[in-house]
């Protein structure tokens, strides 16, 4: 039995959690009503549709093989009249069963490549029956979120219980009669279209609203971001864990996965320091710049600052990340004229660059990535999480892993933070630098602090601004928006409203015209990372800033410096630190 047919039979329980939607609405649930007309869809988004559409008057057609007697069985049990016939056999008399069940009144759909494709590459049936019938063709795109595809001729999609599934319906507009290549064109864009918006929804998640002043001093702005009447704010995950992350100790679920999470964290990392897992080289020399929490400690913009070191000092480097665009971005912005390079094999990533005539390889965030030879590893401490959290493990905490016993792998290691530079945060750097001073002693530390600069233009709308930046609406999809806000609000007295989306998250179609109204003509501001996710979102008239991030070296940084160089130019071999 085919596997599809298979599917189609043990999905229909599971198809109760999946979440149809418009992808003009993707918010309201969405349960079209076919006409009496013909529908032509691809068959890979056969199992979606048959449940959705299950219990209309639609009339399709199934091949005269065994497989095609099984999904007969099954649509006619859904309510489905079924003709059968396909392209290479019984054609003819499947078309003639479906024209007598249009004159009944059904509806007809189709899977235009099916049974046996090529996959999307419509067949003559669909504008032939539509002919014949003398009717209108309306083509069906659908896209899920999440969920797997199989390694048949057409990838046939099974959405995952609870993903989102985007169906659209769309006229193919002719003065005649459509063709085959009108449906395919229609059925074509109507598909790119769902997919769109599947993309945004797996990228998208719940937002945290952050306001400012007292509750009651509501202003436009706070009327227009503030959600309906009636309807509960969901907090997101993300949310919830930070909330945790704050107390002195997580809820007791969340400390039991974190014991887990260190054993096996933990496991790894002795089998590497076992030589049963084997790091491979690239044969260039390789930097890490990783950390132990999961953002927000600036790992990105400090490869940046050391791919600008290494330029400086004549080399070509090459910049390896995980491949998230904004990340991305924000690399080519920071440093010009360097390779870049996003995949999460940093090992073919390194072999392909040397291969192109990199000299040197930088690794963001490489510090858990064992598996490349790092020549040099230079750990990032966040001093905010190290401040304000329970420093536990993931999920319990944002910590990857004990950083006490991070700091013994590490041939140089960097403080950093972006809260003002005070002498309490003096004291507590120094306090830190001692710490790591017993734990690791000779390892050099370098003490940064990030801050911020004069927000600069990013739109059309903004470079034609006619006196100083004026934005309403604070907008940041990073680890640690409170931070962004804090730097956004001594920037800008302007700023009236603040939006705090997940890690590279992306606001939903509501959200955008939320903050647009909000935005007014003052605008929207952003971060660097951000603008290469959100600036595309917006009309290119709105005035969107963006609030450039500075680096201002406190201590340490010659020291720091010079390893780097030594490093790149193969004057030193450090070799991995002794453990402790």
């Amino acid at each position: 039995m085919d596997l599809a047919v298979r599917l189609v039979r043990a999905a229909l329980p599971i198809s109760r959690t999946w979440r149809f939607r418009h992808p003009d609405d993707p918010r309201r649930p969405y349960r079209p009503r076919l006409k009496h007309e013909v529908h032509a869809c691809w068959h890979e988004h056969l199992l979606p549709l048959t449940c959705l559409l299950a219990g209309q008057k639609l009339a399709t057609l199934a091949s005269r093989d065994r497989d095609g007697e099984i999904i007969s069985c099954i649509l006619r049990r859904l309510g489905y009249e079924v003709a059968r016939g396909s392209s290479t056999r019984g054609g003819s008399a499947g078309f003639r069963q479906l024209a007598r069940s249009f004159e009944a009144g059904r509806g007809v759909i189709l899977t235009g490549d099916g049974p046996r494709g090529p996959r999307r590459s419509l067949k003559e049936g669909t504008a032939r029956i539509a002919m014949l019938m003398d009717s209108s063709v309306t083509v069906v795109g659908v896209a899920a979120s999440t969920g797997p595809r199989l390694p048949s001729w057409d990838r046939f999609l099974i959405p995952a219980p609870g993903a989102t599934v985007f169906v659209s319906l769309a006229p193919v507009l002719q003065d005649g009669a459509p063709d085959t290549g009108d449906i395919q064109a229609a059925l074509q864009r109507e598909v790119a279209r769902c997919e769109q918006a599947a993309r945004e929804a797996r990228r998208a998640r719940p937002p945290l609203i952050v306001r400012e002043g007292r509750e009651g001093e509501g202003c436009e702005g706070d009327r227009t971001l503030r959600p309906g009447r009636g309807t509960p704010v969901r907090r997101s995950l993300e949310r919830r864990l930070r909330d945790q992350w704050r107390r002195p100790r997580a809820a007791l679920p969340l400390r039991g996965l974190a014991r887990i999470y260190g054993g096996v964290h933990e496991g790894r990392h002795r089998l590497y320091d076992l030589g049963l897992l084997a790091a491979h080289s690239a044969g260039i020399p390789v930097i890490s710049v990783g950390g132990v929490t999961i953002g927000g400690s600036g790992k990105t913009p400090l490869a940046a600052c050391i791919a600008r070191t290494l330029q400086e000092a004549g080399h070509r480097p090459a910049l390896l990340a995980r491949g998230y665009t904004d990340e991305l971005e924000l690399l080519a912005h920071e440093a010009p004229g360097t390779s870049i390079r996003g995949h999460p094999d940093r090992l073919r990533s390194a072999r392909r660059a040397a291969a192109e005539g990199a000299t040197v390889a930088i690794v963001d965030d490489g510090f858990q990535h064992r598996r490349l030879f790092r020549d040099l590893n230079l750990l990032v401490l966040d001093r905010d999480a190290l401040r304000r959290t329970n420093r536990a493990r993931l999920p319990a905490g944002p910590f990857r892993e004990s950083w006490e016993r991070a700091v013994v792998r590490a041939h140089a290691i960097l403080t950093t933070g972006r809260e003002p530079w005070t002498a309490e945060l003096s004291r507590f750097d120094g306090q830190l630098r001692a710490r790591i001073e017993r734990l690791a002693p000779g390892v050099p530390v370098a003490t940064a602090v990030f801050g911020h600069g004069p927000p600069e233009a990013a739109s059309a709308g903004a470079r034609g601004w006619p006196g100083s930046p004026a934005p309403r609406v604070a907008l940041t999809g990073i680890m640690k928006p409170n931070l962004f806000f804090a730097q956004a609000g001594a920037a800008c007295a302007s700023v009236r409203e603040q939006l705090a989306l997940s890690d590279h998250g992306v606001p939903s179609p509501r959200e955008r015209t939320a903050v647009t109204r909000a935005a007014g003509r003052g605008g929207v501001l952003t971060t660097r990372k951000d603008l290469s996710r959100l600036g595309p979102l917006f009309d290119p008239d709105l005035p969107i800033w963006v609030l450039p991030e500075t680096l201002t070296w406190k201590t340490g940084w010659e020291d720091v410096r010079r390893l780097i160089r030594d490093t790149a130019s193969d004057r030193r071999d450090p070799g991995p630190p002794a453990e402790k």
